[in-house]
């Protein structure tokens, strides 16, 4: 395999692609944990030592609205609002947060709330307070570091995007698969995107006004001027009928949107506006395999909070041990993916594709790939025998590898690789989508 056969080779999400054209030299940093699920940002800047002090700077403002707005943590300062020596003196953070929760539940005749679960259930921020911890850490990165000529910060699908045009890819409800082809690729600039739907964490979405679960069919993104709004309106999306929803966002200056239910799309006016082709046609079934077959690969990372995600690779070789399909690779410095010494063996070149996708929230460390039994080339396999690695090496830390071999064939199967000190046990399966 060639350099210029490798570029082509599909790059694990949540990596980004901004413009075509920089400044200054991007760079990327990725944690996982963070406000409970995975975090990536990307900093144009002109120099690493102001990329890392923006990456600083992201961290500890989101450890500072943490110590605010973080319902789980009975020491936050929403957490001690509730009890027993609750004081109606709030800071300025909380109170624009409550504030919001105010502002569109009136919008929405009480179907965004900060009392999700009905009238009597307990305050909950989340929703929002992620919005806005997402917009604040940006916003205090971009007053601290005035060099930085573009950033993008993604918080488990949530995305600012400040300075340079961005594209971002919309995640597909119905195969979310972290390497899965997007349901489509907007282009936007000094925004805020939020998707929302039950596809990644189960029916979470309660219609505060019935107590009721959303439709498991539905998915909504939203582009708007801030995090805050795109969130609420994307909750809401999930909650009404698309008729209703999308009028209310036609009713919010700067914001269009999308929604899926039941495998219907439905844009606001100027939604189509911001839509790019796609940069690959979607790929044909294998006839090999028994149709509607595939395999998935759950990848679930070890990480305590605020930590760096570890370099990764995923791969697929046949019974003689010749590459068939790099299901993912991901880093934030490319020089350091030759420490994935395994792989480096087989490719010897460089991933050079990098976009952020926005979909619905993850749990923190949970990736989810899928390989439809093509090869590198867009070819079909046929059915035998193929042995999946994963591959990881943290930047200061340990390195960690397994392999399994699954037998593919007209039934269903799978194999489970042992936990390792970067993650856990890993579950591959082969049969029905």
């Amino acid at each position: 395999m060639d350099r210029r056969s490798f570029l082509k080779l599909p790059a694990l999400l949540p990596l980004i692609n901004v413009g075509s054209a920089f400044r200054y030299e991007p760079h990327r940093f990725g944690y996982e944990s963070v406000i409970g699920t995975s975090m990536d940002l990307l900093v144009c800047s002109p120099s690493s030592h102001v990329a890392e002090g923006a990456c600083r700077t992201v961290l500890e403002e989101i450890d500072r609205l943490r110590s605010i707005l973080d319902t789980r943590d009975p020491a936050s300062e929403v957490s001690r609002l509730e009890g027993p020596n609750a004081s109606g003196d709030v800071s300025g953070d909380l109170r624009e947060v409550l504030d919001a929760y105010e502002y569109w539940e009136h919008r929405t005749d009480g179907v965004f709330s900060i009392h999700p679960g009905g009238a009597e259930s307990p305050r909950n921020v989340d929703a929002v307070g992620k919005a806005y911890i997402i917009d604040r850490a940006a916003a205090a990165a971009l007053r601290a570091w005035p060099s930085i000529d573009a950033l993008l910060l993604n918080i488990g699908g949530d995305i600012v995007t400040r300075g340079r045009p961005s594209k971002i890819a919309i995640a597909d409800q119905a195969a979310w698969y972290d390497n899965a082809q997007p349901l489509m690729t907007i282009a936007v600039q000094n925004a805020a995107i939020a998707t929302s739907g039950t596809y990644a964490r189960g029916a979470h979405l309660i219609d505060p006004r019935t107590g009721a679960s959303q439709r498991s069919s539905v998915s909504a993104t939203v582009v708007a001027a801030d995090a805050v709004t795109a969130n609420a309106l994307a909750t809401t999306l999930c909650l009404t009928s698309a008729q209703d929803g999308l009028r209310l966002v036609e009713s919010t200056p700067g914001a269009e949107a999308m929604c899926v239910v039941s495998g219907v799309l439905h844009r606001t006016s100027g939604f189509a506006d911001l839509e790019r082709p796609s940069a690959s046609p979607a790929a044909a079934a294998n006839p090999n395999w028994p149709a509607g077959y595939q395999v998935t690969l759950t990848l679930p990372l070890t990480a305590p909070r605020s930590s760096k995600r570890p370099y990764v690779a995923v791969w697929v070789d046949d019974s003689s041990g010749q590459l068939v399909r790099v299901l993912g690779v991901w880093g934030d410095k490319s020089k350091y993916w030759a420490d994935l010494s395994s792989l480096w063996d087989h490719v010897h070149g460089h991933v050079d594709q990098f976009r952020s996708v926005t979909r619905a929230t993850r749990a923190p460390g949970k990736y989810e790939l899928v390989w439809d039994g093509l090869d590198n080339e867009g070819k079909p396999v046929p059915l035998g025998s193929y042995r999946i690695t994963i591959e990881t090496n943290q930047e200061h830390g340990a390195y960690a590898k397994q392999s399994g071999t699954i037998d593919i064939g007209d039934t269903p199967t799978s194999i489970t690789l042992p936990a390792t000190t970067n993650f856990d046990a890993v579950v591959v399966r082969f049969g029905p989508k």
